[in-house]
C-alpha cells in the first residue's frame, strides 16, 4: 500500500476564505486517500505564507524526510499547487529535491499531473505561476493604494512620538497630537536647532521630561518630515521622491525642521572627521566645557571605583598634567557661581526697553531677510533654467542636470519655508 503525507496550508489572510479552511482541505485529502487505497502516514498543518519554503512545519518535515531518505513515504499530497508554493522558482527546486533526491512525488489532488510526461511541465508552469502573479498583483495594488493615500495627506503606519491614532465617526483613520509627548518632541527639535547640546544629550533630557522613545527611534524622528505636517512619498518607477501636504496638524514649523536637518548634516560631517562625542551623565554635566588651569586642554570626566564598590565622579585633564577635581565639588561651585547673576533693582525696565528696541530692529531685518529669500528663490529658478538650456545643448549630461535641479529644488523649499516663517 502506498503511503502519503497530507500537507494542509493556509495563510493568515486566507483563514476566513471559503474553501481554504484546514478542516475542508483535510476532509478532501482524506476522502481521496480512502478512494485510492492510500495510507495516511502523517498530516501536517501549516499556518504560513507560501511565498517561500521558509515555513516552520515544512522545514521540520523536510528534515525528517532527509533523515529517513524518504523511505517511509511515496507521496506528499495537497489540494492545489498554490497550497504547495506561490513562488515558481522555489517550487521547481523543491519538486526536484522531492522527486530526484527523496523519491517522493508531490501531488495536487484537484490539479493532477503526471510529472513523468514532459508535456505536463507546461501545465505545471501555469499552475505554479498563476498564484505568484496573483501575489504580485495584490502587492502592487497595495503599493498603489498606499501611495494614493499618502498623496492625499494621510499618514500610513505607526504614528511617530507626539501623535496617536484616532478614528472618525465614519470610520476614517487619522493621527492626532498626543500631549505631552508632542511638547517633548517640540522642545527636542528646538534644542537640537540651537546646537548647544549634543543630540544624545537632548534625547536624555527629553526622556527625563517624559518622552517615550529609544535612542535610535529618536534620531529617526529628527529626520521625519511628518512633524512639520508633510508626508514623505518615496520614489517609485519614474516618479521621484517628494513631500505631500499632510492632513494632520504639524508639531513644529518648516523652518525649525530644516534648521535641525542642517545641524544633523553638519554633525554628520564633523563625525567623519573627529568621531562621535560622548554623552555626559548628570554627575559629569560639565565634561567637555572645563579648561585645565595648568595646561589649557579641555577637561573630560569619568568615575573611579572606591574600596566599597561605590563610584565617585571626577573631572580630569586629557593630557598627562595630572589635574583632577571632584565632580560634585565642581558642580556645586558652578551652581553657586550662577546664583550670583541676579538682576539688580531697576534693571527690569532697562531690559524691557532693550527688548522693545531689538524687536523694532528685528522687524526691519525680517523684512530685509524676506526680500533676500525671494531673491534667492528667483536665482535658483534661473539656475534651473540655465541648467535645462545646457542639457538641451548637450553641454551637461542628464545625471548632472538632475543633480543641479535637485539642489535648486531643495534650496527653494528651504527659502520658501523661511520666507513664510
Amino acid at each position: 500500500m502506498k503511503k502519503a503525507c497530507l500537507y494542509i496550508r493556509v495563510s493568515t489572510d486566507e483563514q476566513a476564505d471559503k474553501g481554504f479552511s484546514q478542516r475542508d482541505q483535510a476532509e478532501r485529502l482524506q476522502t481521496h486517500c480512502e478512494k485510492n487505497n492510500i495510507e495516511i502516514k502523517k498530516i501536517i498543518f501549516e499556518d504560513y505564507s507560501a511565498k517561500t519554503f521558509n515555513r516552520p512545519q515544512w522545514i521540520k518535515l523536510l528534515a525528517e524526510l532527509k533523515k529517513s531518505k524518504g523511505n517511509d513515504l511515496n507521496y506528499i499530497m495537497f489540494t492545489k499547487w498554490d497550497r504547495f508554493s506561490r513562488n515558481t522558482a522555489d517550487a521547481y527546486q523543491m519538486i526536484r529535491t522531492l522527486t530526484l533526491d527523496l523519491k517522493i512525488e508531490p501531488i495536487a489532488i484537484e490539479q493532477p499531473l503526471d510529472l513523468t510526461i514532459p508535456e505536463s511541465k507546461t501545465i505545471l508552469a501555469v499552475y505554479l505561476s498563476m498564484p505568484e502573479v496573483e501575489n504580485d498583483r495584490r502587492a502592487l495594488n497595495v503599493t498603489y493604494g498606499m501611495r494614493r493615500a499618502k498623496k492625499e495627506g494621510r499618514w500610513m503606519g505607526r504614528p511617530p512620538a507626539g501623535y496617536k491614532n484616532r478614528i472618525t465617526e465614519n470610520g476614517k483613520k487619522y493621527i492626532a497630537i498626543d500631549e505631552p509627548q508632542a511638547s517633548h518632541m517640540r522642545w527636542a527639535f528646538e534644542q537640537v536647532a540651537e546646537g548647544a547640546l549634543a543630540i544624545d544629550h537632548v534625547w536624555m533630557k527629553a526622556k527625563e521630561k517624559g518622552l517615550r522613545s529609544s535612542r535610535t527611534t529618536f534620531w529617526k524622528h529628527l529626520t521625519n518630515p511628518g512633524y512639520m505636517g508633510k508626508i514623505p512619498i518615496p520614489a517609485f518607477k519614474d516618479e521621484p521622491a517628494h513631500l505631500a501636504d499632510g492632513q494632520h496638524t504639524p508639531i513644529i514649523s518648516e523652518v525649525l525642521f530644516y534648521r535641525v536637518q542642517e545641524v544633523l548634516e553638519l554633525r554628520k560631517r564633523n563625525f567623519k572627521k573627529k568621531g562621535t562625542k560622548a554623552v555626559s551623565p548628570r554627575s559629569l554635566a560639565l565634561r567637555g566645557f572645563l579648561i585645565c588651569p595648568k595646561c589649557g586642554h579641555t577637561m573630560t570626566g569619568s568615575a573611579s571605583r572606591g574600596k566599597k564598590g561605590v563610584y565617585y565622579p571626577y573631572y580630569h585633564c586629557k593630557s598627562s598634567c595630572g589635574v583632577r577635581f571632584q565632580a560634585d565639588m565642581v558642580n556645586t561651585l558652578f551652581e553657586r557661581n550662577l546664583s550670583q547673576f541676579v538682576p539688580k533693582p531697576g534693571m527690569a525696565e532697562l531690559f524691557k526697553a532693550v527688548i522693545c528696541d531689538s524687536y523694532m530692529e528685528n522687524g526691519e531685518i525680517s523684512l530685509s531677510n524676506q526680500n533676500q529669500k525671494i531673491a534667492q528663490i528667483a536665482e535658483q529658478n534661473n539656475r534651473k533654467t540655465r541648467a535645462l538650456e545646457l542639457l538641451i545643448s548637450k553641454t551637461i549630461t542628464g545625471e548632472e542636470y538632475q543633480k543641479l535641479r535637485k539642489e535648486s529644488d531643495n534650496t527653494i523649499v528651504i527659502c520658501e519655508a523661511e520666507s513664510a516663517e
